[in-house]
């Protein structure tokens, strides 16, 4: 933080540099928040592929559908399935497009792999979704079966997980935000402290300074010196004062973004 003249909180006392790095915490928690976002999302993966799994199981009664209508809705249904692949893998500890760091996937991994029913439960269903997709060239009634389980179970059991992970996922990072906005106050205090004895100080240094010059005018000429003194004194007080005075309203403007 910077405050005047070049200078830094941490030049003027060590603790200051403790300041908590509130931009790096917002992007840090909008990945989480993303992350759970896209777990969330299983489940209209989920129902989406049941959907075009439909398509490709009853053919349009009316209108008989083309092969090109036909790819398209297997395309469809395998963009779904690669999205769910994705979320799967958050989930197990990985990014494949490395847009999430690795230490949001691991906070992933470790919150659902406490509980081995949800993990039982999703690897369930990404193995019956696999099994729609692998039927889609056998026979109807191959497929007619496992779109069955996969409907009951995607909108039964699994349903009910995704949404207690998302719900967990959440209260952890509730929890984590006001954490950290409890140490930023903290924080705040022990910077304020600071800069309270920065300003007596200041205050301190100013009435030296003025006692000086008042000494340096009675004794006339022989003062010269020490009213030279006076004025080097006047300029630091006066220069310690400003610095607090600044690194106070940064506090109080990062304070008033973090709530």
């Amino acid at each position: 933080m910077r405050v005047s003249g070049g200078m830094t909180l941490a030049a003027v006392d060590p603790d200051l540099s403790r300041a908590p790095r509130e931009s790096d915490e917002t992007i840090h928690f909008a990945h989480k928040r993303n992350a759970i976002d896209l777990i969330a999302s299983l489940r209209a993966h989920v129902a989406r592929c049941a959907l075009f799994g439909t398509y490709l199981l009853r053919p349009h009664p009316i209108t008989p559908e083309t092969d090109d209508t036909r790819d398209r809705w297997r395309a469809q249904f395998n963009e779904q399935y690669n999205c769910m692949q994705r979320a799967y893998s958050l989930l197990e500890g990985t990014d494949p497009d490395g847009t999430l760091p690795q230490d949001v996937c691991t906070w992933l991994q470790t919150s659902v792999s406490a509980t081995p029913k949800q993990s039982s439960t999703l690897r369930r269903m990404m193995e019956m979704t696999q099994g729609v997709r692998a039927a889609f060239d056998a026979d109807e009634r191959r497929l007619d079966a496992a779109l069955k389980a996969h409907y009951t179970f995607g909108f039964g059991e699994f349903h009910d997980t995704v949404i207690d992970i998302c719900d967990d996922l959440w209260t952890q990072l509730d929890h984590q935000r006001n954490d950290d906005l409890l140490q930023a106050r903290e924080n705040g205090d022990a910077i304020g402290n600071i800069l309270a004895r920065l300003e007596r100080i200041g205050k301190h240094v100013r009435l030296v300074s003025l006692n000086a010059s008042v000494e340096a005018a009675r004794v006339g000429d022989a003062g010269k010196g020490l009213g030279v003194i006076a004025v080097e004194f006047k300029s630091l007080a006066e220069e310690i004062q400003h610095l607090a005075a600044t690194a106070r309203e940064s506090i109080d403007d990062m304070t008033s973004n973090s709530g």
